[in-house]
């Protein structure tokens, strides 16, 4: 085809489009490409959400957001939200009546204990029946109860911050860094040997500085400027938490039919910018174990971090395995797995405020400490969240470790895990006690 036989074609093209676009106003023409824009932008938009979120939590979300739309509703659920709030603020202001507002002008002196004691006996008798509240049991007065109180009391003076001056505290921490890493597979040749950690206050702080040391061991190692990571939709809310501080996009992908982590979907998210993978062992909603093993070899095949939530069950399974009862694998013996986070204070049995966050080496643990070298007054380096922390904790969390030992721990989990039996026996014999699924 030559140039004007081209050129004539064109002529006819634009006479045509004119005849037929003529039919319509011109402001119909105008608007029909923004038109056409702004439905991409939220097909576009409700693409995202639907591969975010999954299509069942997206229709959901947009059929609430639907019904808000109808006159009256939205303004009904807003008086409605308003009341709860009031409720809550007039029940908080009626309980802070008589609170102490300012510093008393003459101290309470000693008095100060039986005023202790006072408001002790307003709380509620938790004994016997706060599970996931208090994991020791017995009198606070006796047993295991009298021994890490004397402890912590011992040593409420002591800050780990100052290692020269609290030689002590600083040694109680390695040591239960050490027992600990012992128990979740640093004696097995698959771990290389070398897991090293610091004590925490407990596990959303282990969580935190697990997510943060993994985003910033991964973009060292790979570049990785906009951090993603991945955890099933069973995961701790602590993620989330981890996530909004660290400004790392998180994905929430839906369990499986068992309840566990779907690595299959997990797989489907996973990118260039990915920093972590999450599984638990077990998970607080259902207390199923994640498969690790799995997702431990779906880790190393991608080259990114597995972080596995032992905060429940680091001191159960290790000796629940060594009971012979069936534990999948679940720690640090798994290739893949680079940090876990594991709670001192529940099955530990060890004082409130107390956990463990453990690396494979140091190589990654070094990315969780903060070192400031310009500051007037000096080197300032804190490995966690806290810069001062309580020495007293860990001196309670040491007595706790070493008061109990291996057949202490053995005897407990023995314990636990036939009341579990018992419990899924009577579930078996008596179905209707189950709760409903949904």
């Amino acid at each position: 085809m030559d140039f004007s036989s081209a050129k004539s074609s064109l002529i006819r093209f634009r006479a045509s489009a004119n005849s037929f676009l003529s039919q319509y106003e011109p402001v119909i023409l105008l608007l029909a490409p923004l038109l056409t824009l702004l439905v991409a932008r939220v097909l576009q938009s409700f693409l995202d959400a639907v591969r975010e979120k999954g299509f069942k939590q997206t229709f959901v979300a947009f059929f609430m957001s639907s019904i808000k739309l109808v006159p009256g509703v939205n303004k009904y659920i807003e008086a409605e939200k308003q009341k709860v709030v009031d409720k809550m603020q007039s029940g908080v202001k009626s309980k802070r009546e008589g609170w102490w507002t300012e510093l008393p002008r003459a101290g309470l002196g000693v008095g100060v204990i039986e005023k202790l004691k006072e408001e002790k006996g307003k709380d509620v008798v938790w004994q016997g029946k706060c599970s996931g509240t208090v994991y020791i049991g017995g009198s606070e007065a006796e047993g295991h109860f009298s021994l890490i109180n004397e402890a912590c009391s011992m040593f409420a003076h002591t800050n780990p911050l100052h290692l020269d001056i609290f030689q002590s505290v600083a040694r109680f921490e390695a040591e239960v860094i050490a027992m600990t890493a012992a128990l979740l597979g640093n004696k097995e040749k698959a771990s290389g040997g070398q897991v090293c950690g610091n004590m925490t206050s407990g596990g959303t702080e282990s969580i935190l500085l697990a997510v943060k040391s993994s985003r910033d061991y991964m973009r060292n190692k790979r570049g990785i400027t906009r951090p993603e990571m991945i955890i099933p939709v069973s995961a701790h809310s602590a993620y989330d938490k981890a996530a909004q501080y660290f400004n790392i996009k998180l994905w929430r992908v839906p369990v499986d039919k068992e309840f566990r982590a779907d690595v299959k979907a997990i797989k489907k998210y996973i990118n260039r910018n990915t920093v972590l993978i999450v599984g638990s062992a077990p998970g607080f909603p259902h207390g199923i174990i994640d498969p690790i093993q799995e997702l431990g070899e779906l880790a190393l095949s991608h080259g990114t971090c597995l972080h596995v939530d032992l905060c429940l069950g680091g001191f159960v399974l290790p000796f629940a395995k060594k009971l012979g009862y069936p534990i999948p694998p679940f720690d640090f013996s798994v290739q893949g797995v680079t940090s876990i986070s594991v709670d001192v204070h529940k099955y530990g049995l060890a004082p409130k405020g107390t956990s463990v966050v453990l690396y494979r080496n140091r190589e990654i643990r070094k990315h969780q400490f903060v070192a400031v070298t310009e500051w007037s007054g000096g080197l300032y380096v804190s490995p966690t969240v806290a810069g001062s922390r309580p020495g007293g904790l860990i001196a309670g969390a040491w007595a706790a470790l070493m008061s109990l030992g291996q057949e202490g721990y053995l005897e407990n989990t023995k314990a636990i895990m036939e009341v579990s039996e018992s419990i899924q026996k009577g579930l078996v014999l008596f179905p209707m006690f189950l709760p409903p699924l949904f």
